[in-house]
């Protein structure tokens, strides 16, 4: 399950860690009169609002009553908004990011420690992975001072704030180990302007099978509607299986273009750039964290068993620890299967990518598939771009030919 922010920060607070004051809305009779600069803040379990519009400077209440208007009850990224936070705007003099995941390969947890806060931990890996730490976390001794030492080793941000960020550190080491977090992330982790660490921000997934020894409970997702058959069968995926996630996070939606993603940033700004274009996705999932090739087949044959695709696109940041050959054969496996007409855009990169690379090709060639496979030379929005062009091409073909055998 993922988190919404204040549901997040909630977490946060539980184990110490400071965050921005700020106030839940669900109806605009809640704000109350107030003037002086805030953020409204949209929550939403999607990735990429800020990007999207959903963070807006406010300078009073009368200008927070409008906006929030035009948000609650309604749709946005996929979601039914039902609240906003307004968040108290703070001085900042440095945005940092801290994140933790699980290496499902390693079986071990990764401390990731950045002084560039503010931007996707995807984008800043693709352009800059000089400035990413990263660090193994032995789960029997838990984090411990050398591992801090290692994470904040040239950060130059003075004792007083690096002895803060250690604290901080191990707050949220406490967080993701008391509440079995699968993945949790600070981003931005502040810096004020008189050297004070601020959680301004947060991205929690937790995992749902220890739901029942978990004291904090928060509500199911879905807006309360009843799931679809295909987001049924994307979320049983991943029942009995830790090596990976593949499907847990499935929505249906009403476009005709299929996506299978990685990484919660990088699905984003892929389904962004999607609606830039003028196309439109025909479902929202993910998979990450080095799933077997039979996950991504499962997932892969849920995803093309809609009707009337016009394409499919697979694409994410670079990865880690993502094996690329084998997770891109379990999707090629169901190519094969399907043998769909239209055209499919993937961009991946990361281990094995060359023998992914190559096993496209082979399977294209022996299958006739309509396969566009591109690495990180290219901008996962220029992915985006030509899915929708290719899909329009199909699409105008298709109208063609049936003109044609009409008359």
């Amino acid at each position: 399950m993922k988190l919404k922010e204040f549901e997040g920060k909630q977490l946060f607070q539980k184990v110490g860690i400071i965050v921005s004051k700020g106030t839940v809305i669900r109806s605009v009779s809640e704000i109350q009169e107030f003037s002086g600069s805030r953020l409204l803040k949209v929550q939403t379990i999607a990735g990429g609002r800020g990007k999207a519009g959903g963070i807006i400077l406010v300078n009073n209440s009368k200008e927070a009553k409008e906006k929030a208007a035009e948000f609650l009850g309604q749709e946005f990224l996929g979601e039914k908004i039902t609240e906003i936070v307004l968040d108290e705007k703070i001085d900042i003099k440095k945005e940092l990011y801290l994140g933790l995941l699980f290496n499902t390969k390693k079986r071990v947890p990764v401390f990731i420690f950045s002084t560039e806060g503010g931007v996707e931990i995807e984008e800043l890996q693709l352009n800059s992975p000089e400035k990413i730490k990263l660090q193994e976390i032995d789960i029997l001794t838990g984090l411990t001072d050398e591992d801090c030492d290692i994470l904040l080793d040239g950060s130059s941000l003075g004792s007083d704030v690096t002895l803060q960020l250690k604290v901080v550190m191990n707050q949220l080491w406490k967080c993701f180990t008391e509440f079995d977090c699968k993945m949790l992330e600070v981003n931005p982790l502040v810096i004020t302007g008189d050297d004070k660490l601020v959680a301004v921000d947060s991205v929690i997934v937790l995992d749902d099978d220890a739901n029942y020894r978990r004291e904090i409970k928060f509500p199911k997702r879905l807006d309360g509607r009843e799931k679809t058959a295909r987001e049924i069968a994307a979320n049983k995926i991943d029942e009995n299986d830790p090596k990976g996630v593949a499907g847990k996070t499935y929505l249906d939606l009403d476009g005709d273009i299929g996506v299978l993603t990685s990484g919660g940033g990088a699905s984003m700004t892929l389904m962004d750039a999607l609606l830039e274009f003028g196309g439109k996705a025909a479902n929202f999932t993910e998979y990450s964290g080095d799933p077997t090739r039979e996950k991504v087949q499962k997932l892969t044959r849920v995803v093309l068993g809609k009707e009337n695709l016009s394409g499919l696109l697979v694409a994410g940041a670079i990865a880690n620890f993502t094996n690329i050959k084998e997770t891109l054969t379990g999707v090629a496996d169901i190519l094969v299967e399907k043998k769909p007409d239209y055209p499919i855009v993937i961009r991946r990169a990361g281990p094995y990518d060359q023998e992914a690379k190559i096993m496209l090709a082979n399977v294209k060639k022996e299958h006739g598939l309509d396969i566009h496979y591109f690495d990180e030379k290219i901008p996962m929005t220029k992915a985006a771009e030509m899915m929708v062009e290719l899909s329009n091409k199909y699409k105008q073909e298709k109208i063609a030919k049936s003109v044609g055998a009409e008359q």
